[in-house]
């Protein structure tokens, strides 16, 4: 009897990661009907990572109103998971501070703000954890964390000494850091930051220029806040004693890993490995005979730290063969048969985006049945 691991992505505004692992069992189920199918829905860090850990660990969702990432409020939700003798928190900037609650019309990076997840931390100290984990994708932000800081306690003041208001643009005329306030909690938790990108804070490659566009910022725009950026990591060195404009992963979420050292000893780890330890992914591959991954898109992006690759790394190092079915595939996939034997896209003809989201579930159960047969039938096969 196989032994088979789904371990997928979520395919984005259509399916769930554990929707796509179903999709896939019921798929090979009609050709290997006495298989042991283990599911293990994966995220890498960023949005839906709370869903996937807080059904796989009987976690509980936390809701709470706090403010949004421009105007107004929200309602974020957060996992809390108790074994008993520990408190761990589960948090995604995305839900109080992400991009998908406002309207494309409202984007606007100069005043968007962290504040939110700083309140959803907070809630979290109230609670009792010892430990926090935070997955940073999907922001609205570029304010390097500075409203995280703000909503603990700690204080950004211009030369006047008057607290600046929120946003990334106020931060140019940040003159001083005052942490007198700053919640005396946060000393004595860990943090972990899970983190799917290695972009620095600052620069050509830094939060500004590369993912400033897509919250809103003009040339200009970006100009102006990578300045800012550079300006607070200038100002928090005096308090941290280190520069991170040039830090391995400070660019991610509108550089909120900055604003979160100034508050936590934080630990930056990649997203997909942090869930894949905390799953316990290791122990679940051990005697697996075939590993099944994918996600939405994949296309040699899928490299920088996305699930499909990440579980595919650590299957090839024990031997087990690994095949990956997505909703679509890029142009460039070529990198990614250095871990995954075969890729299979799911789309069965030229369709409108609306009729592939919604036969998304079809069309994957579809080709993962189809990927079984011809396995099924390979093994028929003499190959001389």
């Amino acid at each position: 009897m196989m032994k088979i691991v789904i371990a997928p992505d979520s395919f984005k505004e259509s399916l769930s990661a554990a929707d796509v692992a179903t999709c896939i069992e019921n798929g090979f189920s009609e050709v290997f009907p006495d298989s042991e199918y283990i599911k293990i829905p994966l995220a890498d860090g960023g949005e839906g990572t709370v869903d996937v850990l807080v059904d796989a660990l009987n976690g509980q969702r936390q809701n709470q109103t706090v403010r949004g990432p421009i105007k107004g409020a929200v309602n974020a939700v957060w996992a809390l998971l108790d074994d008993g003798q520990s408190k761990t928190a589960l948090i995604e900037i995305a839900a109080a501070s992400g991009l998908d609650l406002i309207t494309p019309e409202q984007r606007d990076p100069l005043i968007a703000t962290s504040f939110g997840t700083g309140q959803s931390i907070l809630q979290a100290l109230d609670l009792g954890v010892q430990k926090i984990l935070i997955g940073l994708g999907g922001s609205a932000t570029n304010d390097g964390g500075a409203g995280i800081l703000q909503a603990l306690g700690g204080k950004l003041l211009d030369a006047q000494g008057s607290e600046l208001p929120v946003g990334g643009a106020a931060l140019a005329n940040l003159a001083s850091i005052d942490l007198t306030d700053l919640d005396k909690r946060c000393a004595n938790v860990e943090f972990i930051v899970a983190c799917d990108v290695s972009n620095p804070l600052t620069g050509e490659n830094g939060a500004s220029a590369i993912f400033g566009p897509q919250k809103g910022a003009t040339a200009e725009m970006v100009e102006l806040l990578d300045n800012a950026l550079s300006h607070f990591a200038d100002i928090a060195e005096k308090t941290t004693h280190i520069n991170h404009q040039q830090s391995v992963g400070f660019g991610a979420a509108g550089g909120a890993p900055l604003g979160l050292s100034l508050a936590f000893n934080i630990q930056i780890k990649a997203g997909i490995d942090m869930v894949l330890d905390i799953l316990n992914v290791d122990e679940l591959l051990q005697g697996a005979d075939l590993v099944i991954s994918g996600e939405g898109m994949m296309d040699n992006q899928t490299l920088n730290g996305k699930a499909p690759y990440g579980i595919a790394q650590r299957a090839v190092q024990r031997g087990i063969p690994v095949i990956a079915i997505a909703g679509s595939l890029g142009t460039e996939v070529d990198a990614l048969y250095d871990s995954m034997g075969s890729i299979f896209g799911t789309v069965r003809s030229p369709q409108s985006l609306p009729q592939v989201l919604d036969e998304a579930d079809k069309n994957l159960t579809r080709t993962a049945r189809n990927v079984a047969a011809t396995l099924a039938m390979g093994n028929k096969l003499s190959i001389k």
